[in-house]
């Protein structure tokens, strides 16, 4: 070793100057200490390592070799002058002179390394290191190194010139750096492995494969910067020497980590995961016993609502595992609620599905709030804040990303949560490339297919492509869904097969399993029989009258029955709880939505549950009323006697009528578990309440009825046409399901010409929709790159989600001066989200103590409260809790922002003093 090596002069990580110890590592070590990191988790991912040597038709140690070179430069932007310049005291000790104050770090170093090699080192380098240097392989060669530079979680910027941030010593050095890791990491074989591909197809596996790499690189980055595994180390050392120190460190970092995926328990049948089913369904039955291609496939199961789909998933799941086509899973759900009910379903059987320790962890934007969710994966790290650099730290970074848990439930080997955690993986979304890498070779399973809306369905499908062209497998689940949706779903998995698109549907029957993988010319579609509890004729009531929907309601109460009413906006429930619950007895009536402090939305959760779930028995059922939105429609498993719901599209008023009779009890309402019993309660009768009947409707037909809701369902011809098939009086299921959902959304229906406007808008909406989901959507061919997109989104501002915009409002309370969480010590359990119009800005307080106080508080939030708004509230002498905060003006109404007065209780949740004027939002 020559002590003179230049890229010993350059720091990599360092610590504040008043630290003890080493204050700097330095850069070669610590690139290498990420290289190593990152050959370690590809040797043990066995299915992605094996996938990269089949799109690049090499051996294993072939692309752990080319791996190992690309993962060493990924902080080549750290070589710059402008970068080590944050630090002039480690400048002038290892370098021994000023830095240039020219030389302005205004642009962060993982666009200074890609930068530098398109500039220079490629041109310099390339040749004397024998990598590709046609014009295809040049290409590739870039899309690695977008890919490795592109380490703190989004690709770098693409156009840019080094020449302001390097001094020519700088470019020496770097390029030294190059060589020496070509030499160190770069076998002869590796520098040829564009050889096996003509110059298209090596440039091809290149773009697919960055998309994955990246998220290699980011990982690697994380723990390889982890100081319990890696410490500083200052003093030149002999590369070869150090490298496979650093192999062995990174062994131990990800034995530690948890990200590396668990063996699966051989031999698990139906019955082991799931004891309590003595008669599997026959969809059960046929997930338990259908042959397994050796081949990533998709399947598409359809049944009643009640008919065990999540079982028969999970079966399905377990044996794509068992046959070495998957190494995980990961569920979405439509909502929270979803997520927290699967997830508890889940938790009894996922560790019979692994031989080892395996981490399942739930997803969704609050689930760290409950404490059995608050199993850590990767391991803390000791802290790394320099207020002398500008740039992140990798620990920070990792410390920051981990703090929510829905992110690392994509690298656990089980995961449950909402599906935006997935779709944010093909979203313009830092660190997306990390959520690709955790749903690698997983069993991805989509619940409640219908409920995503166009915008959604958009989204789910370059998922599904993605997914598909990483080998990974699909099963989606769902108990209504248009045939539109179906063919459109299967395309976007075989185009990420290379196919133009799925065989076309055949099958009209329901029940229904529909199965495809590659080279199949026909969709397997199986006709299946219905759990026979679950096969029955629901009477229907159409309701108009308000009047006798309440009277209807006391009644049934004070029969002793459980009654549950599902409205279709927050507005519709508590206007309904208002007039209801000044009648009943206390505690008699329970109002579920989704405007209230997470602690207390997570109550009412486990309320709903315990009353009026599977194990409910007359004791708490009788006579009790639940008021919900539509965060009780799906998959909750709740069961009422008496079941009420607003018109409402036909898919949604099926999945709200699963909730009726849901399970077999006797006429008191208990539960009966006997082989072959026969529900004791009078025959189902769903009353739907919806705008007076006509043929002939105004246009306002349904809106002058719920002028909320008008907008959460804003193509009033389907709701025309769901009420006229619900006023036929009764349908039957499974046996009805096709034929309803094709006669209102095949768009073959006539609907009234007074009702075509809002239906032209509503699928000019569907259009539009769908053009911002491929806008804003990544596109796997082209490789992982910046783009037209300009700046990637952060996490908190992604859209995974259209509609209006919501805002995290932080609930306070003051008490002597000083602010506190409404839920005291935890800031998390005290949110609760609301339109952004409704609440834009903090009132600051007209004391200054108390301004000063707020503004303080603020600091200490998540983000400084950049994504979330404080909510202070005063009791007043009447027992109510109060707060002011701005709602937003508008322009184009001529609207003015305002002071809004708000209340806020655990019975009611946050509404508007003098009257709850909410818009869209949905729940």
């Amino acid at each position: 070793m020559n002590q003179a090596d230049s890229y010993f002069l350059y720091w990599g990580k360092a610590k504040p100057a008043a630290d003890c110890g080493p204050q700097y590592h330095l850069l070669p070590f610590h690139s290498l200490d990420v290289a190593a990191v990152g050959v370690a988790y590809l040797r043990q991912s066995g299915s992605l390592l094996r996938s990269c040597c089949q799109f690049l038709h090499c051996t294993e140690d072939v692309f752990l070799s080319w791996a190992a070179f690309f993962l060493a430069l990924h902080d080549l932007g750290k070589f710059s002058e402008a970068f080590q310049s944050q630090r002039p005291d480690l400048i002038q000790h290892l370098q021994n002179r000023a830095p240039n104050p020219a030389k302005q770090y205004d642009v962060r170093h993982d666009s200074l390394g890609y930068w530098l090699w398109k500039d220079d080192l490629a041109r310099l380098v390339s040749p004397n290191i024998g990598l590709d240097c046609s014009h295809d392989g040049k290409a590739a060669v870039v899309c690695w190194m977008r890919a490795v530079t592109g380490h703190h979680g989004m690709p770098p910027i693409s156009n840019g010139s080094a020449e302001r941030f390097f001094l020519r010593g700088d470019k020496q050095a770097a390029a030294e750096y190059t060589m020496a890791m070509a030499q160190l990491l770069l076998s002869d074989e590796a520098k040829n492995i564009a050889t096996g591909l003509d110059g298209k197809a090596f440039l091809q596996a290149s773009e697919i494969l960055s998309w994955w790499f990246a998220g290699v690189t980011v990982l690697a980055d994380w723990l390889g910067s982890n100081t319990t595994y890696f410490p500083y180390h200052d003093a030149p050392q002999e590369l070869a020497q150090y490298w496979p120190q650093a192999l062995g460190k990174a062994a131990d970092a990800l034995s530690a980590a948890g990200v590396l995926p668990a063996s699966v328990q051989p031999g698990q049948s139906l019955q082991d995961f799931f004891p309590y089913i003595e008669n599997p369904s026959p969809l059960q039955y046929w997930a338990a016993t259908v042959p397994i291609p050796p081949a990533p496939q998709i399947y598409l199961l359809e049944d009643v609502t009640g008919a065990g789909k999540t079982e028969a998933a999970m079966m399905l799941a377990y044996r794509l595992m068992a046959e070495g086509l998957a190494e995980g899973f990961f569920i979405g759900l439509p909502t929270m609620a979803t997520a927290n009910a699967m997830y508890k379903r889940v938790a009894g059987v996922y560790q019979r599905l692994f031989a080892g320790d395996a981490n399942l962890v739930l997803a969704h934007g609050h689930k760290g709030l409950v404490d059995e969710f608050a199993r850590s994966v990767l391991p803390a790290d000791s802290a790394e804040s320099d207020p002398a650099q500008l740039d992140e730290t990798a620990s920070a970074r990792c410390s920051a990303w981990l703090a929510d848990h829905s992110k690392r439930a994509l690298l656990a080997s089980a995961g449950v949560g909402t599906i935006d955690q997935a779709l944010l993986a093909v979203l313009h979304s830092k660190h997306q490339s990390l959520r690709l890498i955790g749903l690698f070779n997983k069993v991805l399973v989509v619940d409640e297919v219908h409920a995503c809306d166009a915008y959604m369905q958009g989204l789910l499908e370059v998922l599904l492509e993605f997914h598909a062209r990483a080998d990974g497998s699909v099963i989606l689940l769902s108990a209504t869904l248009p045939s539109k949706m179906k063919q459109a779903l299967l395309n976007a998995f075989a185009r990420g097969r290379n196919q133009a698109r799925a065989p076309a549907l055949q099958a009209s029957a329901y029940p229904l399993a529909t199965r495809w993988h590659d080279g199949q010319q026909m969709l397997m579609e199986e006709p299946l029989a219905s759990r026979a509890n679950v096969s029955r004729t629901v009477q229907v009531h159409y309701e108009a009258d308000q009047t006798k929907v309440f009277d209807y309601v006391r009644g049934a109460l004070a029969q002793g029955k459980c009654v549950g009413w599902i409205r279709n906006t927050v507005a519709d429930a508590m206007s309904a709880y208002a007039c209801l619950a000044p009648t009943l007895d206390e505690g008699q009536v329970i109002l579920f939505h989704a405007r209230f402090a997470m602690s207390d939305r997570l109550a009412k959760e486990e309320q709903v549950l315990e009353c009026f779930g599977e194990k409910s028995n007359h004791d708490v059922r009788r006579g009790r009323l639940m008021i919900a939105t539509q965060v009780a429609e799906q998959s909750l498993d709740v069961d009422f006697d008496i079941l009420l719901t607003d018109l409402a599209p036909i898919d949604r008023v099926l999945q709200r009528a699963g909730r009726l009779h849901r399970h077999i009890r006797d006429v008191h309402g208990n539960r009966l578990l006997a082989a072959g019993a026969v529900d004791g309660r009078p025959a189902p009768c769903l009353w739907v309440v919806g705008p007076q009947w006509v043929e002939h409707p105004r246009a306002d037909w349904y809106g002058e009825l719920f002028p909320k809701a008008q907008y959460v369902y804003p193509h009033h011809g389907q709701l025309w046409l769901t009420a006229r098939i619900l006023l036929q009086g009764r349908f039957s299921m499974p046996a009805d399901a096709r034929s309803m959902i094709e006669a209102v959304f095949s768009g073959d229906e006539e609907i009234p010409l007074t009702l075509e406007k809002s239906a032209l808008e509503a699928e000019g909406q569907v259009i539009a929709d769908l053009s911002v989901a491929q806008q804003n959507t990544l596109k796997v061919d082209g490789g992982y790159i910046r783009g037209d997109q300009g700046d990637w989104w952060s996490e908190a501002k992604t859209p995974s989600r259209l509609g209006e915009e919501t805002r995290e409002v932080m609930l306070a309370k003051w008490i002597d001066d000083e602010l506190y969480p409404w839920v005291d010590g935890a800031w998390a359990y005290s949110m609760v989200k609301i339109a952004a119009r409704q609440i834009s800005e903090e009132a600051l307080p007209v004391d200054a103590g108390k301004q000063a106080t707020l503004l303080r508080l603020k600091q200490t939030l998540p983000s400084q409260g950049k994504w979330c708004l404080l909510l202070p509230l005063s009791l007043g002498p009447d027992g109510v809790w109060r707060g002011q905060a701005w709602a937003a003006g508008n322009a184009r109404s001529g609207t003015k922002p305002a002071l809004v007065t708000w209340l806020y209780d655990a019975d009611f949740g946050l509404r508007m003093e003098a009257s709850d004027a909410v818009g869209a939002a949905s729940d």
